[in-house]
C-alpha cells in the first residue's frame, strides 16, 4: 500500500515538475538530471536516480525544439524509469530503456496539447476586444491539465512496469541490458563532445 502511495505521489510531483519545461518558471527543475535525483530520492533509490537522471540529461541535452518539433520528455523518462525500479522491480538497466521509451512516447501526446492550446488564440483574442481577457482561468485550466495528463502517463507506465517485472524469465533480458546500459555512460559523452566540437569550430 505504501508503495503504491509512493507511486501516486511520485507520478503527481512528476507532472508538476513536467511543467517547468515550458509552461511555468523554466528553472530546470523538469531537467532529467534533476527530476532523477528527486524522484530517486523520494523512492528509495537515490544513487539509481541519479544515475539514470544525468545518463538521460547527456542523451537529451542535444534535442532542441524547433518549430513544430517537439523532443522527448525528459521528465516522463526520468520519472518513469525511476518508478520502474523503485516500484515496479525492474534492474535498473531495463528501467532506463523503459524511460528513453517513455519519453520518446509522450512526444505525440504532447504536440496534441499543444495544438489544442493553440486553438484557444482566436477566443482569447476576441475576449481581449471585448475587454474581459479572463486569462486568469485558462492558464490555471492549461496548468492543470498539462500536470493531470503528464502524472496520469506517468502512473501508466508505472502500473505497466510493475505487471512487467511479474512475468516469469525476465532476467533472461538482464545480461543484454546491463550491457547495453553500461555504454550508455560513453555514447552520452561522446555525443556532448561533438557538440561542443561543433560550436568551438563555429566561433
Amino acid at each position: 500500500m505504501i508503495a503504491v502511495f509512493k507511486a501516486v505521489i511520485s507520478s503527481a510531483f512528476a507532472g508538476l515538475l513536467g511543467l517547468d519545461a515550458v509552461q511555468a518558471g523554466q528553472f530546470l527543475f523538469a531537467r532529467p538530471a534533476f527530476v532523477g535525483p528527486v524522484l530517486g530520492w523520494l523512492n528509495g533509490c537515490p544513487v539509481e536516480g541519479a544515475r539514470l537522471g544525468i545518463l538521460l540529461e547527456l542523451l537529451y541535452i542535444d534535442y532542441i525544439p524547433v518549430g513544430g518539433v517537439v523532443p522527448p520528455n525528459g521528465t516522463a523518462a526520468a520519472a518513469v524509469g525511476v518508478l520502474a525500479h523503485s516500484a515496479g522491480g525492474l534492474a535498473p538497466s531495463l528501467s532506463f530503456f523503459i524511460g528513453m521509451a517513455a519519453g520518446g512516447a509522450y512526444s505525440p501526446l504532447e504536440y496534441r496539447q499543444r495544438a489544442a492550446r493553440s486553438g484557444w488564440n482566436a477566443a482569447i483574442e476576441r475576449q481581449i476586444q471585448a475587454g474581459a481577457p479572463g486569462l486568469r482561468s485558462r492558464l490555471a485550466g492549461s496548468l492543470l491539465t498539462e500536470n493531470a495528463v503528464l502524472g496520469a502517463y506517468v502512473l501508466c507506465w508505472t502500473a505497466l512496469c510493475y505487471v512487467l517485472g511479474r512475468l516469469p524469465g525476465l532476467g533472461v533480458f538482464y545480461p543484454g541490458t546491463d550491457f547495453a546500459y553500461s555504454l550508455m555512460p560513453w555514447l552520452g559523452l561522446s555525443g556532448l563532445y561533438f557538440r561542443f566540437r561543433t560550436q568551438v569550430y563555429k566561433k
